[in-house]
This record gives C-alpha cells, sequence and structure tokens, in this order.
C-alpha cells in the first residue's frame, strides 16, 4: 500500500467526476472556437502560398555541412514553505549530434544552479527568473560550439532580467544583481546581443510581422500568428527570407532599477548598455520547415549570418541534422535541455527533503516548517 502524500497517495484528490463531464461536453464549443480562428488562414492557404512565392518571400532551403551545435534551457522553482520560500533556479547545456568523423565538443552535458532561502515575498519568483536568465547566458557564452541555439526570443531575457532588477524588494533586486556580477552578465549579453553563433528558437511565436505582411499582398485580414501562417505558407526545405525585427517591443528594451545601491544601479546600466544592438533592431527572423511533416520553425539571427547566404546553409544543415524524428518537433538538443531543465522542481523537492532530515538532527522544531508547503501545488 502507498503511504499517503506520495504521488500515487494523492490520486484520490482529482477533479471531480461531474465537473470532468462538463468540461469534455464543452469540447465541440472549443472545437468551433479553435475553427473561426484558424480556419479561415487555412482556407486561404494556396493564396498566401501564390502572394508570398510572388513577392520572393520564399526561398528554398540549401543545406551546408553540418556544424557543431548545442542548446540551453533553464528553469526554475518557488517552495513557499510555511516559514520560509526556498527558490531554485538552473540552465542546461546539451550537445547535438556531432558531425560526422569530430569528436564531441563537451564531454558531459552542462549545468549550473543557485538557491537561495528567502522569507515570503511574491517577488522571489522575480529573482528565481532572473538568476534563470543569468545561468543560461553563461552557458551559452562559455560554450565552444559554432552554433550555439538559445531556447526562446532574444527578448526574454530582457524581459525577465528587467523583473528581476526592478523589483521593489530591496532584497530581490540586490540578490539579482550580485547573482549576475557573479555570472559575469554584461559580458555574457553582450555575446548574446551581437554574437552570430548564438541563435533564438522560441517555440512559442505571438509575432504577426508575416501575417499583416500577406495580408496586404492578398488585401484581406490573415488570422493567427507568423509561426502558424508560415507553416501553411512553407513546403518542406523552405525558408522565409530573414527578415529584420521591428516594432515598439525591441525599441523599448531596456533594464532599469528603483534600487539606492550604487553596485547595483552600476551594475544594471552596464548591463542596459548591451541592449543597444536590440533597441536598434540589429536582428533579423526568419521561419524555415525542414520536411512537409514538421512545423515551421522561427529563428532569431544577427545581421552578419542573415546576410551569409554559405552560413545560413550551414545553420539549416545543422538543424536538420538535429532533427530525430516526427514526434520530437525541435532540434534534439534543444528538446533534451528543455526536458531536464523543466525537471526542476524534482530538484528543489530533493532539496528540501535534504535540508529538512538536517534539520531533523539539530531543530525538529524547524524541520517541519520547511517540509511543510503553505499551499498544495498542482503537476
Amino acid at each position: 500500500m502507498t503511504a499517503p502524500g506520495t504521488a500515487y497517495g494523492r490520486e484520490y484528490a482529482r477533479l471531480p467526476e461531474d465537473l470532468l463531464a462538463d468540461l469534455l461536453a464543452d469540447a465541440p464549443v472549443i472545437a468551433d472556437q479553435v475553427q473561426a480562428l484558424l480556419g479561415p488562414a487555412l482556407a486561404m492557404r494556396a493564396e498566401l502560398r501564390q502572394a508570398a512565392l510572388a513577392a520572393g518571400l520564399v526561398q528554398q532551403t540549401a543545406h551546408g555541412p553540418a556544424a557543431t551545435s548545442c542548446a540551453v534551457d533553464g528553469g526554475f522553482a518557488v517552495e513557499r514553505t510555511v516559514a520560509v520560500d526556498i527558490a531554485l533556479s538552473v540552465a542546461v547545456g546539451v550537445e547535438g549530434f556531432a558531425p560526422p568523423g569530430q569528436a564531441c565538443a563537451w564531454e558531459s552535458n552542462q549545468y549550473v544552479s543557485d538557491f537561495h532561502v528567502l522569507g515570503h515575498d511574491l517577488d522571489n519568483e522575480r529573482l528565481a527568473r532572473a538568476a534563470m536568465i543569468a545561468q543560461e547566458l553563461d552557458v551559452l557564452d562559455r560554450a565552444p560550439h559554432e552554433f550555439r541555439v538559445y531556447d526562446g526570443s532574444h527578448l526574454t531575457p530582457v524581459i525577465q532580467l528587467n523583473s528581476g532588477f526592478s523589483s521593489r524588494s530591496v532584497d530581490v533586486s540586490g540578490r539579482a544583481a550580485e547573482l549576475c556580477a557573479r555570472r559575469e552578465l554584461p559580458s555574457t549579453l553582450r555575446a548574446f546581443a551581437t554574437d552570430p553563433e548564438i541563435v533564438a528558437m522560441p517555440k512559442y511565436d505571438s509575432s504577426r510581422s508575416l501575417c499583416d505582411r500577406l495580408s496586404g499582398l492578398v488585401r484581406q485580414p490573415v488570422p493567427g500568428d507568423d509561426k502558424y501562417v508560415a507553416g501553411l505558407v512553407l513546403r518542406g526545405g523552405e525558408h522565409t527570407i530573414p527578415e529584420q525585427v521591428h516594432g515598439p517591443v525591441w525599441r523599448q528594451l531596456h533594464l532599469s532599477t528603483p534600487s539606492a545601491d550604487p553596485e547595483v544601479v552600476g551594475l544594471v546600466a552596464q548591463c542596459d548598455a548591451q541592449l543597444a544592438p536590440l533597441t536598434r533592431f540589429e536582428m533579423y527572423s526568419l521561419y524555415f520547415r525542414p520536411d512537409d511533416t514538421s512545423p515551421a520553425y522561427r529563428v532569431e539571427v544577427k545581421p552578419d549570418l542573415a546576410h551569409d547566404a554559405d552560413g545560413l546553409a550551414s545553420l539549416f544543415g545543422t538543424l536538420h541534422a538535429q532533427m530525430t524524428g516526427p514526434f520530437v518537433r525541435e532540434p534534439y538538443p534543444q528538446y533534451l535541455a528543455d526536458v531536464m531543465a523543466k525537471s526542476v522542481s524534482y530538484g528543489l523537492s530533493a532539496l528540501q527533503t535534504a535540508a529538512q532530515l538536517a534539520l531533523t538532527r539539530d531543530n525538529p522544531e524547524l524541520a517541519q516548517l520547511v517540509v511543510h508547503s503553505y499551499r498544495t501545488e498542482g503537476k
């Protein structure tokens, strides 16, 4: 018999059957809403493709020789116990399949982690996110590979870092600055914003630049987002031409802090100065579809790579070599880094249990406060 409190011991605490039945009864409504949202673009598929071809937006993908590659992703978790918050953040680097005849650049997967024991504060999650970003950029900067894939957009780290630096909690903003200084963030952020070897591949994409351009060509609204529409327009072995990013979301990127601490202010100012290439739109995006069974992938590249046909061919060849099958719908190292990093909650549970056992020997009363969570967590 499984003891109460284990994963199987909580099986009784599920959604009521009647509630689940009501949710399933609404499935046709959800299907209708999906059809209303995405169906019009699907019906326009042939027209959109013809317009994109006529405008020169689509190119055949040339596959150059595969290069060495890796991918980096991060994760964080905050355990809110009765007495304290325990925040854990990690970053993981995974090497891709080595090109034929070449050895691996890393002997094993790379990782860094940081944890903090904090008083209760809703901003503690901001600290965990900022720490995760600093760690991701640290692993990216030290990677020796010819292509390094960041799991996310170039926008993502700036937004998360600014959330940590701009916290009204002096403890959170101070700890974030101290950790980022230790990870040499000004240097790693500069490389992230300018190094053509670092490319970004976000899974989630709300951009509508391609949609708006096609809308002007066909003279009717094109619903959806760029990633979805690119998947309709492109066939296997094609990509869109690199397009320079634009819009207020890039121009307004910044890092700031309300802190009065000169060291915090100075670090944030140094980091903010590294964002100049991004705010000047020195970044390009494109979509490519390796084959007819795959989705379209968004890739953000620096200007030097966007204007280098051979470099792009090498990038496409490298990414295509990392596509392992229809069930892993992203490059293998990116997929594996994501799976590893998102398992951070298991690491936090282990850390919490080990701390509780250590406290049991010296102060059993405190041990109980550490092990009991402030609220129940979903799985």
